[in-house]
């Protein structure tokens, strides 16, 4: 006598041979990453595209977005000067002025030597508005976040993403960093207490944290569909055999 597959079965396995999924970030033959490296001593250098304020103590007409003004300088309402394509900006009364490539602290100091022909030690504040770093795959609160502070870990990265979901791979994050043309990578393992050098790596503004799904992720969010739709496949076939033999 033949025997048959029970057609819920059926739809089970079918459903897990096609049910592969792939993580984000594969290497492939046209992407070349290679090993990222950390500056200890590393300071943010400013960039064409960057938004900046810069306050002046005691100078509102000589600041933009200021920090000492009782007005609020926050960027959503346009209080911030853009770095433009030659890496300058445009100050009140001192002009074009060039930033690009400079630290906060050198950009800061040039600034109190031009504006020392008008001020006795001008104090001076400029701060970069939009260093941001995006975290993707599975974290419960993906996107872009905003790095207040001059250096940020991953811990601290991934505390702010709430932390992962249910099918994170904690073994293979990823921290991405562009670099010219090349892209530059490290993979940090946080199932593994003598890593933990590597989980307080400090991740820079353009980076991009990556955690991906785990291999089992795909399996556990088609089984529960699938077995649905073979519960009701099933309830169907009994429901035609019971009318049939009525």
């Amino acid at each position: 006598m033949q025997k048959h597959v029970p057609l819920g079965l059926l739809l089970l396995l079918l459903s897990l041979l096609t049910g592969c999924t792939q993580n984000l970030f594969q290497s492939s033959s046209q992407t070349e990453y290679k090993r990222l490296t950390l500056d200890p001593e590393y300071q943010y250098q400013i960039r064409k595209d960057d938004k900046l304020s810069v306050s002046v103590w005691d100078h509102e007409e000589l600041s933009v977005g200021s920090i000492y003004s009782i007005y609020n300088s926050n960027e959503i309402y346009g209080k911030w000067l853009l770095v433009d394509v030659n890496g300058k900006i445009a100050l009140p009364k001192v002009g074009a002025f060039p930033v690009e490539g400079l630290t906060i602290q050198d950009a800061e100091n040039n600034l109190k030597q031009v504006l020392s022909q008008w001020i006795v030690n001008p104090q001076v504040n400029i701060k970069v508005l939009n260093k941001e770093i995006t975290v993707l795959g599975e974290v419960n609160a993906p996107g872009t976040q905003l790095l207040e502070k001059e250096r940020n870990t991953l811990v601290e990265v991934l505390g702010r993403a709430g932390d992962f979901s249910m099918h994170a791979d904690k073994e293979h994050l990823r921290v991405l960093r562009a670099s010219g043309s090349e892209t530059h990578e490290i993979e940090v393992d946080l199932t593994r207490i003598e890593n933990f050098d590597l989980k307080n790596v400090v991740v820079l503004p353009g980076d991009v944290v990556y955690v991906p799904a785990r291999n089992g992720k795909q399996f556990d969010k088609k089984s529960g569909s699938t077995l649905a739709i073979a519960s009701s496949v099933t309830a169907i076939i009994v429901f035609t055999r019971l009318l049939f033999a009525l």
